[in-house]
């Protein structure tokens, strides 16, 4: 229905006040288990009580059950799941920071193509997306390298929560950067930072937090979708090494999946629309693989293909 689309950043986030706080008030408490039992009833009222995180969840599910051609269709039970699964990526996230987490919890952690990464002091960007819990990596990150992790956030929905982790990780090396649109001050300070040989990390499967930024229309899951131009329009700027990491949970381990995604080196395309569009098509081309593999890994709860206000463009200007 047309008055469920709305912008996500316009979606109240329930609990945000006092869930997270909860959480780690229980899980330092009483440990994990306790958490997880605490968990349930928590997720099974905002599944009941959120009408529209619930239809956006299955909408999604039912994109991603027709792109495998799984039989059947999602119901309730699968969205269930699918709600479940973002809380216990919240309680992962917490024990993310307070080393709660250890590296050999991690398939991928030692791969050849991260270590390579870990190993270069040449600074990259980091593309992401929200999808399982990439915290614990950055979180591996800034205790085991030593390297200055800096991370653009959409602070409508991170100040709660990233001042939890502040308290609880005070010696974290992480640096926070509220950015609801990535401006030329902020790629110029990015720019420095790569150059110092810190890393910065930008999701890209998501819109500018007020629905008032410019997107790039492209294939995903069977439907065109809307992907922020930001990220793509940094990584072209910068001209940087730039990878792309995500960790999501399956079978109880914690996944890795880290590939290169473009290059310093790489020759200067004269078109730069087409520049942008081939990054975000290979972009979401990737994301939809790990989707494919791990569903109930994605934590946007909202209209993803119907969120576009009007105004937005579906391509950059040159």
């Amino acid at each position: 229905m047309a008055q469920d689309r709305q912008y996500w950043s316009n979606l109240q986030e329930r609990g945000v006040q006092w869930g997270p706080a909860a959480l780690a008030f229980i899980y330092r408490v009483f440990g994990r288990q306790v958490c997880l039992i605490v968990l349930g009833p928590v997720i099974a009222y905002f599944y009941i009580s959120g009408r529209v995180q619930r239809a956006a969840s299955k909408a999604y599910l039912r994109r991603i059950w027709q792109v495998n051609a799984w039989p059947g269709k999602p119901g309730h039970w699968h969205s269930l799941q699918h709600f479940y699964a973002f809380g216990v990526a919240m309680l992962d996230k917490f024990a993310s920071w307070i080393g709660d987490i250890r590296r050999d919890a991690l398939d991928g952690i030692d791969s050849n193509q991260f270590n390579a990464i870990r190993n270069d002091p040449h600074g990259a960007l980091i593309l992401s997306a929200h999808v399982g819990n990439v915290e614990i990596v950055r979180a591996l990150a800034a205790r085991h390298l030593k390297r200055r992790i800096n991370v653009i956030i959409h602070t409508a929905h991170a100040e709660n929560f990233n001042r939890l982790i502040t308290r609880f990780a005070p010696q974290s090396s992480v640096r926070l950067i509220p950015a609801a649109e990535v401006g030329v001050a902020t790629a110029m300070f990015l720019s420095a930072a790569i150059e110092r040989g810190e890393w910065v990390v930008i999701m890209g499967d998501r819109t500018p937090v007020h629905g008032t930024g410019r997107t790039l229309s492209v294939p995903f899951l069977g439907a065109p979708a809307n992907l922020p131009l930001g990220p793509f329009l940094l990584l072209n700027t910068l001209k940087c090494h730039a990878n792309m990491l995500i960790c999501y949970r399956q079978a109880g381990r914690h996944c890795i999946h880290f590939s290169k995604f473009a290059s310093r080196d790489d020759p200067v395309e004269r078109d730069r629309q087409a520049a942008l569009l081939a990054h975000a098509r290979k972009y979401a081309a990737a994301l939809e693989g790990i989707l494919r593999v791990a569903p109930f890994q994605w934590f946007n709860f909202y209209d993803y293909w119907g969120q576009a206000p009007e105004s937005a463009k579906t391509a950059p200007e040159n």
